[in-house]
């Protein structure tokens, strides 16, 4: 039987009685996430003009099967990566914060829109301008070039992980929460996140996971902007040819064939992209 809430007008349903006066230190609560199978409880909340992103974990949520304590200490865990990972496009931390049965993390609010569940959305990223598209791709690549510097594979991502502010033009990435330390030893088989983003290893149980699977997935971010990421051809391709071969090398089922490292993906684009006609800059 569920528990009911309500919180500055918003109802928050949860399996069981949970503590929730500590959201009063940030100020009105205005969304609520409480549906979510991850075991994260999730607010927007504002104060004063400023608003913040808190996921909260501890709470017996109605879609999450596991025990609590478990998405405590996974999310303090992926707290080390927030930390960590300082970047224009990437979700800013501001604050951490523990409870008696729980523990939260406090982000900067993102006025944007996930490319997922909502095909509308990531209709309206092919519809930029070539020239914002290329620049907002650019940021998110130089984030997993960023990541990978700092010894990550950045598992678990899918378009629901990819914000996009259409009016000021900014694209983050908005989790880390399944990010693995570098090299990792995938002992699970399919790991988190879209099929699209997971290089073939990171589908083999025993695979050595390491900075060319953060190339592959590069390589089909770039297919999300610019080309057909179900069956990537150069038929569907939106761009040059050097910036499709880019792509492509990046996409080769033997990593030992992809760039071997993320910054050498980003070095490669970011010269095709130089070499790109002006009239595709009108487009």
């Amino acid at each position: 039987m569920a528990v009911d809430y309500v919180i500055d007008g918003l109802d928050v349903r949860l399996k069981a009685p949970h503590g929730l006066k500590w959201l009063n230190r940030f100020g009105r609560v205005f969304c609520v996430f409480d549906q979510l199978i991850s075991g994260h409880l999730c607010f927007g909340v504002q104060d004063n003009g400023s608003r913040y992103f808190i996921k909260y974990a501890g709470a017996p949520t109605l879609g999450y099967a596991g025990d609590p304590a478990a998405a405590v200490a996974r999310l303090k865990e992926a707290d080390r990566r927030y930390q960590a990972l300082q970047h224009r496009a990437f979700t800013r931390r501001i604050d951490a914060f523990e409870t008696p049965g729980g523990f939260g993390i406090a982000f900067a609010w993102f006025e944007g829109c996930a490319l997922a569940p909502l095909d509308s959305q990531l209709k309206a990223l092919r519809a930029l301008p070539y020239a914002q598209r290329l620049a907002l791709f650019d940021d998110l690549a130089d984030f997993v070039a960023f990541a990978s510097d700092k010894d990550f594979i950045t598992a678990g991502v899918a378009d629901r992980n990819i914000l996009v502010d259409f009016d000021k033009k900014r694209a983050i990435f908005c989790s880390a929460d399944h990010f693995l330390p570098m090299p990792a030893l995938n002992a699970r088989g399919r790991l988190s996140g879209s099929p699209w983003f997971l290089a073939p290893e990171a589908y083999v149980v025993g695979a050595r996971l390491e900075e060319a699977a953060n190339v592959w997935q590069m390589g089909m971010l770039a297919h999300t902007f610019f080309g057909n990421r179900l069956d990537p051809n150069p038929g569907q391709w939106e761009g040059t040819s050097p910036l499709y071969a880019v792509a492509q090398k990046a996409l080769s089922p033997d990593p030992g064939k992809r760039y071997p490292l993320a910054h050498q993906f980003l070095s490669a684009w970011r010269q095709a992209v130089m070499d790109v006609p002006n009239h595709w800059f009108m487009r």
